[in-house]
């Protein structure tokens, strides 16, 4: 009986320390009290292909060529390529490996690829979200608030967001299953645009916006003066919040402004743009900051009053997906990524950029072409903001400082611009590219943005709203030539339409090569066709792709 005893206690013993070890290892969730600092995730713009293939085009967004199937793509991934399941679900369990316990997950939006081969229709669109709030959800606890936002992919078609209710945006909460990850006063709310609010125990309000509405390309609700009663519902919010000293975090997908690496293209419509950074404004003292994906890329934005006062900065954090989207002016290929704010009740403090090098996964192959196993993803620290740039914290002040910093310190630029696309290198930032960095960071506005990038002519902006007081009259202080030598304000053309004669020379090179490709392509289609009929006779028939074969083959079980 004593040696019976002495065990039990043992036993008990053990446990208890067990208990009291695991304890101490597990990040506990850190709510800010008083100026205390909490953490929190971003991820954005998965766009999960479910057609990936191992073995397939690369040229087709690695879908499955019939017709040729020696292609080698990675298990995580492939530059040319939207994600596959496996580099999904790596992100997931990086973000609980590394810090499981946050304050809470903001997940801004895009999720389906960008294919059209079919386009994902709405039974693709839900399926897709519903196995990612499943996996976000079960990854965290109940406890860590998860808080999703529509992206512009994540309708069908793409980019259309419609001025309606619950019949179309209740429609994400039962078949794309954020009815399991939002409170039921945030549900009422985004049945009527896609847009709530959800109240942090910290006492710092999260805003999710729903700016797809104001989106260029969506064709279903530029005739309305301020769709899904948005517009108000902000000003309402925001108000409050001022009322209840309560700091807002904005947080949407698609941003204001233009994008950093072509600034010729606004991202809302003309008719939107100013009335949302004019409202912005209006109460940006109430406003700790702005949180965005969609560009797939790595930046900010400083936002300013009329009279040039600062009012609030933005962050633009970079994508899951490693796509290249080569039809984009501008784009580029970026490095799988994933980032942790770190705030107190009254700034964004600081944020750690992870990611992997993609590149670093090449598959090596055997001597009969096969490829060996992928290595796994190592999702590590590739930059902290506020050390890599020498910033006492991420508050408008600051990153006001940084924008000028950057106008005239052209290393600390380089190096912001590798991680502008996630470590992914695209050589130097010459000074047509800087230019367009710099007058997209600082100039949300069509006319103010004209301006700076040196377009002559504005006439032309349907932009009726009175521009703001431009940030800094003279942005770009110093450029550098291709041979890095540095371009002053004396030497630099002002008044040059940013016509040169390489532009022309390149515009004629780029017709004949559409001319040599058109001829290339005919006779292709004729080959192909000529092959295909021979497959058909001999086969009678071809196989077809679907989604589910796709989740096969990447060893997904759908919930």
């Amino acid at each position: 009986m004593a040696v019976w005893a002495e065990r039990a206690i043992r036993t008990v013993l053990w446990a208890g320390l067990a208990g009291i070890v695991a304890s101490l290892s597990l990040e506990r969730p850190h709510v800010p009290k008083g100026n205390g600092a909490g953490k929190f995730w971003q991820i954005t713009d998965i766009h999960w292909d479910q057609q990936y293939s191992e073995s397939g085009d690369p040229t087709k967004m690695c879908h499955d060529d019939y017709l040729v199937s020696d292609y080698h793509n990675g298990a995580y991934g492939n530059y040319l390529c939207d994600s596959p399941w496996k580099l999904v679900k790596s992100s997931l369990q990086a973000m609980t490996r590394i810090y499981p316990m946050p304050e809470f997950v903001l997940w801004t939006g895009d999720n389906v690829p960008h294919t059209n081969d079919p386009e994902p229709d709405f039974s693709v669109i839900f399926r897709t979200i519903s196995n990612i709030t499943n996996e976000l959800r079960t990854a965290f606890p109940e406890s860590i608030p998860i808080l999703p936002v529509l992206g512009n992919h994540d309708a069908f078609p793409k980019d259309d967001y419609p001025v309606a209710g619950e019949s179309f945006y209740g429609q994400y909460l039962t078949r794309g299953g954020w009815a399991a990850v939002l409170p039921q006063d945030a549900q009422e709310d985004f049945k009527k645009g896609g847009y709530y609010e959800y109240i942090l125990p910290s006492g710092v309000t999260v805003l999710v916006v729903n700016t797809n509405l104001y989106y260029a390309n969506n064709q279903l609700g530029t005739n309305a003066s301020d769709p899904c009663g948005q517009f108000a519902w902000l000003q309402e919010k925001l108000e409050g919040a001022q009322d209840r000293s309560s700091k807002v975090i904005i947080a949407a997908h698609a941003p204001p402004g233009y994008f950093e690496r072509f600034a010729v293209i606004p991202f809302f419509n003309a008719t939107y743009n100013s009335a949302y950074a004019n409202l912005l404004n209006k109460h940006g003292k109430v406003i700790m900051a702005q949180i965005y994906g969609h560009e797939h890329t790595d930046s900010f934005r400083i936002f300013a009053s009329e009279s040039g006062e600062l009012q609030s900065v933005a962050f633009l954090a970079p994508s899951v997906t490693p796509w290249y989207p080569a039809p984009v002016p501008g784009g580029t290929a970026i490095n799988p990524s994933l980032r942790l704010y770190t705030h107190d009740t009254s700034d964004i403090l600081d944020y750690t950029q992870y990611h992997f090098n993609l590149g670093d996964l090449d598959m090596p192959m055997e001597e009969n072409g096969s490829a060996l196993a992928s290595k796994m993803p190592e999702w590590s620290v590739f930059y902290q903001a506020r050390a890599s740039y020498g910033l006492e914290k991420l508050d408008v002040t600051n990153m006001a400082s940084l924008y000028k910093e950057l106008s005239s310190n052209d290393s600390l630029f380089q190096q912001y611009y590798l991680r502008n696309s996630a470590g992914y290198n695209n050589g130097i930032c010459d000074i047509d590219c800087k230019r367009n960095h710099l007058c997209a960071i600082g100039y949300i506005k069509v006319e103010d943005l004209n301006k700076c990038m040196g377009f002559n002519d504005t006439t032309t902006s349907t932009d009726t709203i009175q521009s703001t007081t431009p940030l800094y009259p003279e942005p770009v202080q110093s450029f550098i030539l291709e041979d890095g030598s540095p371009v002053s304000a004396d030497n630099f053309d002002e008044n040059s339409d940013g016509t040169s004669h390489l532009v022309i020379i390149m515009v004629a090179l780029g017709m004949t090569l559409m001319v040599v490709l058109a001829v290339t392509l005919a006779a292709m289609l004729v080959i192909i066709t000529l092959q295909r009929k021979s497959v058909l006779r001999r086969e009678g028939s071809v196989p077809v792709s679907e989604l589910s074969w796709g989740l096969r083959q990447q060893g997904y079980k759908p919930f």
